[in-house]
């Protein structure tokens, strides 16, 4: 069993202020997670850039072992 499934089978056990309770603090640790972690996100687009400039610098690296 996966862990979000563990906390699914407790949390369906708890009265429903309770749930309201569990609600708001995960949204709260999202919350303080994303404050944490600013900016870290990347699209598609700027990931496909990063790969290329990487490929470009591996590609630079074997020409100059291969001299």
């Amino acid at each position: 069993m996966q862990l979000h499934e563990e906390i699914q089978q407790h949390l369906v056990r708890l009265e429903p202020n309770l749930q309201a309770e569990v609600l708001d603090f995960v949204l709260f640790l999202e919350q303080k997670q994303q404050q944490a972690l600013p900016g870290t996100a990347i699209d598609d687009e700027e990931a496909l850039k990063i790969h290329q400039q990487l490929m470009n610098q591996y590609a630079d690296a074997f020409t100059k072992l291969a001299q």
